[in-house]
């Protein structure tokens, strides 16, 4: 690797860029929103973060794990998985989750922290790809509709209409609530005027071309628009719903709801309207409310109940439930009082529980729906909802009863089958057999008959998951999340002994000579070009083990010889991703001389932060009688192949006694001082 300077002067971190290229930032663009960015905040958009030290730990978002081993150090603004290996910056973090490239994820935390970055056509680099002109289309389009409710005469009716519903301007603005004027091609020619190209607005669904071939025409005439947002705050989409129910100021009778399109930017399976908002009090609640419209999610929110979500003109789905699945613990399903509502609910018990999570209902009065208990009840709707919310067995067994579904032994039979199909979705085995009591209890039939039917309901479940799972190429449901960009493998999970360090043979000083080096990276990376020269003028580069160990060390050494010290790079992936990984682990891990040391003769134990050039001293004699070791186990297994050759021994047999010399001279401190 050619050397890297310090400052990567008019880089623009290249091997970064040339990924993605035309697309490029300046280095102080990149400091001023890395600065601006808390890791711990981004992360905990994904991922429940609790902290134990000066760390924050949760359960890794890319790959499968029941026992917490990731981390984040907001001190030094990395992450680090002890499980799978994933680490790095703010930068990484979002790119590997979202399965973004550099410059998106750019954007994104730009745009998150209000950080304005500068047009392609400004520098004269090459004009943003197609994603993020959609993006730039959808931005605008929501400040059209946003500006045409709260500010231009031709939303006063929409305005009007919404206020009469009992939205205030701050629900309004919260939820970027805007209003599409009458008129076929008003938005389209606005976006013109600002240079926006009717392609992109096609590809982000909001004009369609004309049947005639020529022109295009607005998607969206004379409703109320619903912006949908990302959890990290891009618009995606628009839902937009008619100011009545039936006409919509149309000559004909139009549809109540006209929902964006998919596009490269826009999956539906995939997006709930409102987490944005909501993704902090969910995270704090553990608890998320489960609601199917728009107005829903906002008429919830305004009476305080500010942890609900609706799913986005779409059933309820796997990759839905995920996404919550990094917030919350819990789901509540409140669903209109109909049968769509029914169906909508039994469904999603199935899936909130598949995905490990509990799931509640609240059965509405008839006739009833979200939005008009919200306005009913007001403040009180919390209270209100916690009085109704049953677990999932009782709602199972209270809807078939009341519809006199029970009401014959093939109806009882098939409601107590529909009620432990729903417990054998659940993945632990624990879990599943704690609600068998629950389901004896409310059909009044013996734990033990019920027993049979669930495990071989939870098998042949087991099976056709992991038949799915070798169709598609994905894990089979556990609890745990989706992985982001990354395929989950034995390696990947904690509970399997592995070896991530360097190969030498099956010497027990591996372990120890990995430990040692991860000691005197931290030192370097921590104390800087001071350090490094006191390590590197006693410890040669190919004492450190090959691989991401002395490929760190080199990096530090090219460093020392340009001047000055670019701990970024390291964290940025400029000296690979296996060097990343591994000064973002000491860094976060804070890895710290084994006191089994002080066991060893002339091996004195100081804390790093109490003297680190004494701990560096015994660090790099710890290494060096390492590899003095490493050297007489292979001098003594050569000298043992030529003794049962009949060769001469006395070669090896010298080497031996001058290698343990050498030793004696290491421990008592005579090489290094």
């Amino acid at each position: 690797m050619a050397a890297v300077p310090a400052s990567l002067p008019g880089t623009n971190f290249p091997i970064l860029q040339d990924m993605c290229p035309g697309m490029y930032f300046s280095d102080d663009t990149i400091a001023e929103i890395r600065a601006a960015s808390d890791i711990v905040d981004v992360v905990s958009g994904y991922v429940r973060l609790k902290k134990k030290g000066s760390n924050f730990f949760g359960l890794c978002p890319f790959h499968q794990e029941k026992t917490p081993s990731f981390s984040v150090n907001p001190e030094l603004g990395i992450f680090k998985c002890f499980g799978c290996g994933a680490g790095g910056d703010v930068f990484r973090f979002v790119r590997e989750v979202e399965g973004m490239s550099f410059p998106e994820a750019v954007r994104t935390l730009a745009e998150k922290e209000g950080i304005e970055l500068p047009e392609e056509g400004a520098t004269s680099r090459e004009r943003a790809d197609t994603v993020e002109a959609i993006y730039g289309a959808l931005r605008f389009a929501a400040r059209f509709f946003y500006a045409r409710l709260t500010q231009a005469d031709s939303g006063q009716k929409a305005l009007a209409y919404m206020q009469g519903r009992g939205y205030s301007k701050a629900m309004i603005r919260d939820f970027g609530v805007g209003y599409a004027p009458d008129g076929w091609n008003r938005l389209l020619k606005e976006a013109e005027a600002k240079h926006i190209s009717v392609e992109t607005l096609e590809q982000a669904g909001l004009v369609i071309p004309r049947k005639s071939g020529e022109g295009y025409y607005d998607r969206y005439r004379d409703r109320i628009m619903f912006p949908i947002f990302s959890h990290m705050g891009k618009v995606l989409g628009f839902g937009g719903r008619v100011l009545d129910d039936s006409t919509g100021g149309q000559e004909n009778t139009q549809p109540k709801y006209i929902n964006s399109p998919e596009t490269l930017v826009y999956d539906k399976r995939r997006v709930l309207y409102g987490l944005r908002q909501a993704r902090q009090v969910i995270r704090e609640q553990e608890e998320a409310v489960l609601v199917e419209g728009y107005t829903d999610v906002i008429s919830l929110h305004q009476v305080g109940v500010r942890n609900t979500v609706a799913s986005c003109g779409t059933s309820l789905t796997r990759e839905q439930i995920q996404l919550l699945h990094r917030y919350a613990q819990r789901i509540v399903l409140v669903f209109d009082a109909d049968g769509a509502g029914e169906k909508a609910a039994r469904r999603g018990i199935d899936i909130v529980l598949a995905e490990g999570m509990s799931v509640y209902v609240v059965e509405l009065p008839a006739g009833e729906d979200p939005d008009s208990i919200a306005q009913r009840e007001g403040a009180s709707l919390n209270d209100y909802l916690a009085k109704r919310r049953v677990d999932f067995v009782r709602w199972l067994h209270d809807v078939d009863h009341r519809a006199g579904r029970l009401d014959t032994p093939e109806g009882r039979a098939a409601g107590m089958r529909a009620v432990l199909q729903a417990i054998a979705c659940i993945p632990d085995v624990l879990r599943r057999e704690a609600w068998l009591p629950r389901a004896s209890e409310i059909f009044s039939v013996p734990e033990g008959r019920l027993y049979d039917v669930l495990e071989s309901m939870a098998t042949s479940r087991e099976r056709e998951e992991f038949r799915r799972s070798v169709r598609t190429g994905r894990p089979a449901s556990g609890g745990g999340r989706q992985p982001t960009g990354r395929s989950v493998s034995r390696s990947d999970d904690p509970s399997v002994k592995k070896s991530r360090g360097p190969t030498f043979g099956t010497r027990p000083s591996d372990s120890s000579a990995l430990a040692t080096e991860k000691i005197l990276i931290r030192l370097m990376f921590e104390q800087g070009l001071p350090m490094v020269s006191y390590i590197l003028g006693n410890t040669s580069l190919n004492e450190f083990s090959p691989g991401a160990p002395r490929r760190t060390v080199k990096g530090f050494a090219e460093q020392h010889r340009a001047g000055s010290m670019n701990r970024q790079a390291f964290l940025d992936g400029a000296y690979g991703a296996e060097v990343q990984r591994l000064v973002a682990e000491v860094a976060v891990r804070k890895e710290e001389p084994s006191q089994n040391w002080e066991q060893k003769k002339g091996v004195v134990v100081p804390r790093l932060d109490e003297n680190p050039e004494g701990t560096a001293l015994q660090a790099m004699k710890r290494l060096k009688i390492v590899r003095v070791d490493e050297a007489i186990a292979r001098r003594a297994e050569e000298q043992s192949r030529a003794e049962a050759s009949g060769d001469d021994i006395r070669t090896y047999q010298q080497d031996i006694i001058q290698l343990q010399a050498l030793r004696g001279r290491l421990e008592k401190g005579e090489i290094i001082r």
